[in-house]
């Protein structure tokens, strides 16, 4: 069963280095408006092609990697698409850190793109949801495909790369995004 669009965003100014270089985007994203549903149960990201004068239409379905059972921090509802990266850095936070640290592994305050421990992948869609914290979450890659259509995360949404690259230039910052449990 799919899920309906629920929610109307206008864009907003982002900040430059937020901004999605139209040309990453390609033409077609240009022209064509879309929305993004993401169920956390269901570990799927639907893509929507809003048509004027028609309803959404299912174009594209993904399976995500999404936050582990009993996790309670993680956001719901609608949001936005606020900024679009590929190659992005990592900058794992003191917790990350941590908890990596725990596994054996000691992780740098930044982990450039291409580097095996960089848990962003090729791509990062950053997303206008937040913690109560006012962590935000993303959708990017990861190096581990296993994890991808399991709930595995600590709140952000893991793809596989060769599908978010597609979905990262397809779809634009001011893209509605509506997180479901």
């Amino acid at each position: 069963m799919l899920l309906p669009a629920h929610s109307t965003f206008s864009q907003e100014n982002q900040p430059a280095d937020q901004k999605n270089p139209e040309s990453a985007a390609g033409p077609a994203a240009l022209h064509t408006s879309y929305y993004v549903e993401i169920s956390i149960s269901r570990t799927l990201l639907t893509l929507f092609e809003k048509k004027a004068g028609s309803d959404p239409e299912v174009v594209a379905q993904y399976p995500v990697g999404t936050v582990v059972r009993g996790l309670k921090t993680y956001p719901t509802g609608p949001g936005k698409v606020t900024g679009i990266t590929f190659d992005p850095w990592w900058y794992p936070t003191p917790y990350s850190r941590q908890v990596f640290r725990e596994r054996g592994i000691e992780l740098p305050p930044k982990v450039p793109p291409g580097d095996p421990l960089n848990y962003m992948g090729p791509f990062k869609i950053s997303l206008s949801h937040k913690t109560w914290k006012g962590a935000i979450y993303r959708i990017h890659g990861n190096n581990n495909p296993k994890r991808v259509g399991r709930r595995v995360t600590g709140g952000c949404f893991v793809m596989g790369n060769a599908d978010g690259l597609a979905l990262a230039h397809r779809i634009r910052v001011g893209t509605e995004v509506n997180i479901v449990p």
